[in-house]
């Protein structure tokens, strides 16, 4: 199972540093290769379960234990268009990325992951216009 998780992250996900001199920030940028004809969603677990969202090219925040969140992972899993979502874990939100892996398994949802310390911004994919 891990050997497999591991395929899924080498192949499913690009983190790009785009640091410049005293700027923090990290983009999460979409998969290419095994990535292509599907659409990438992105998630950040900080602590407490909080976690930073863009599904569907809609920004959100939610706690992993809100029901929503198994709702928008099934439909993300059944969805007619192919779907994977890119993880950001923060040290501290090792316990949500856990559970939402977690999820995504159960329904067969395609994801990568990739650490991302905590004093790092985030900043998520342009949305298409």
């Amino acid at each position: 199972m891990t050997a497999t998780i591991g395929v899924q992250t080498l192949t499913l996900v690009i983190f790009a540093l785009q640091i410049k001199p005293g700027v923090n920030v990290v983009k999460l940028l979409p998969a290419g290769g095994e990535g292509k004809g599907k659409n990438g969603n992105y998630i950040v677990c900080n602590k407490e379960g909080n976690m930073n969202m863009l599904i569907r090219n809609e920004s959100m925040d939610m706690n992993i234990n809100d029901e929503k969140v198994d709702v928008i992972i099934k439909s993300l899993g059944t969805d007619e268009t192919p779907q994977y979502i890119i993880i950001g874990v923060r040290p501290e939100g090792y316990l949500c990325f856990e559970k939402l892996r977690s999820k995504a398994e159960f329904n067969k949802l395609e994801y990568g992951y990739e650490p991302i310390e905590s004093e790092l911004k985030v900043k998520f994919p342009e949305s298409p216009k």
